[in-house]
């Protein structure tokens, strides 16, 4: 069964989904001063626009985090993106040239890699960074509940 809690719980385990940015910070640190116990998790795609990935969860621990884990989603994102080019799916064409969008299937392995760590952890509570500036909330809610309901 699954739960959208209402308050931070106190004193126990909370996994985030942890970019290092401005929002995924301050949201650490804040479960960490109402009390929860949190967890920092960061997906590693190869997003060429990351300079030094293992540099992320340094940031989490300064933040509060009572453990940060740098989860390789690499190889998982290339077999998923494969599959889909081999299916036709996600491409368009702008101005005669085709675009594969990758992003849709980027967000179903990071938030099933993610949470299948926060759950080998004994991290039963989780959530991400977004803010509501999009779908990814639903995605990766819903995602994650594939791998931990």
């Amino acid at each position: 069964m699954t739960t959208i809690l209402q308050h931070i719980p106190s004193g126990q385990r909370v996994g985030i989904a942890f970019s290092g940015g401005l929002d995924t910070s301050a949201a650490l640190l804040w479960m960490r001063q109402k009390g929860a116990i949190p967890y920092a998790y960061t997906a590693n795609l190869g997003q060429p626009d990351e300079p030094d990935y293992d540099d992320i969860p340094r940031r989490a621990m300064a933040y509060g985090a009572e453990a940060a884990r740098l989860v390789d989603c690499r190889t998982q994102l290339v077999a998923e993106g494969i599959a889909a080019l081999q299916c036709g799916a996600f491409h368009i064409s702008t101005a005669g040239v085709t675009y594969f969008n990758t992003t849709p299937i980027g967000r179903a392995v990071t938030g099933t890699m993610l949470v299948a760590a926060m759950k080998e952890d004994g991290v039963n509570i989780w959530g991400d960074g977004s803010t509501f500036k999009g779908n990814d909330i639903e995605r990766f809610y819903r995602y994650g509940l594939l791998t931990n309901p």
